[in-house]
C-alpha cells in the first residue's frame, strides 16, 4: 500500500474514532485499495457497499474490519486529531470542503488531550463570526482567515 492510501486509511480511522467515518471516502478508499492490490474480505466487503446509502455506523464496522484486516493499530488520541486537523487543512485549501464545514470541523483541536487545543480560541473566533456575523455563510474575508488558518496549521504539522 502507497503511503497516500495509509494516510487515508489512518484519516478515515482516526475520523471513526472521534467522531464518524465518513461513509463516502470510506467506500472510496476501500475501492482504491482494490484497486491498489489490498484485496481482503473486509475491503471487498466495504467496497461493495453504497457510498449514498452506507450509513456512518455501519462505514465505522467496515472500517475497523479493513484496518484490522491490514494490521493498522489504533491511533493514540494527539495523533487522531493531528490526522484529522491536518485533513481539514487540506481539504479547505483544495475547497473539497466548504468554508462553513471546515470552520466547524476545526474544532477537534479542543479535543481532550489534544497537541492543538491553543488553537482552540482561533477557531472559535472564526466560528462566531460565521454564525453570528455572516449569518452561517462565509465571505471572502472569512475564507480568507480560514486559509491563514489552515496554511498555518499544516505548517505547525509539518515534520520539523
Amino acid at each position: 500500500m502507497d503511503d497516500s492510501l495509509l494516510r487515508r486509511l489512518r484519516v478515515e480511522q482516526a475520523r471513526s474514532l472521534l467522531y464518524d467515518a465518513e461513509p463516502h471516502h470510506a467506500v472510496m478508499l476501500a475501492c482504491d485499495l482494490l484497486v491498489a492490490g489490498v484485496n481482503g474480505d473486509a475491503v471487498v466487503a466495504l467496497a461493495a457497499e453504497s457510498a449514498r446509502t452506507l450509513s456512518a455506523h455501519e462505514a465505522n464496522r467496515r472500517l475497523a474490519a479493513v484496518t484490522a484486516e491490514v494490521g493498522l493499530a489504533e491511533p493514540d488520541l494527539a495523533t487522531a486529531v493531528e490526522l484529522i486537523t491536518a485533513d481539514t487543512c487540506e481539504r479547505i485549501l483544495d475547497r473539497t470542503v466548504l468554508a462553513e464545514e471546515g470552520t466547524h470541523r476545526l474544532y477537534v483541536v479542543g479535543h481532550e488531550g489534544s497537541p492543538l487545543d491553543d488553537l482552540l480560541p482561533a477557531v472559535a473566533a472564526l466560528a462566531e463570526r460565521l454564525e453570528d456575523d455572516l449569518g452561517g455563510r462565509a465571505d471572502h474575508d472569512l475564507q480568507a482567515r480560514l486559509d491563514a488558518m489552515a496554511r498555518t496549521t499544516l505548517s505547525r504539522l509539518a515534520p520539523q
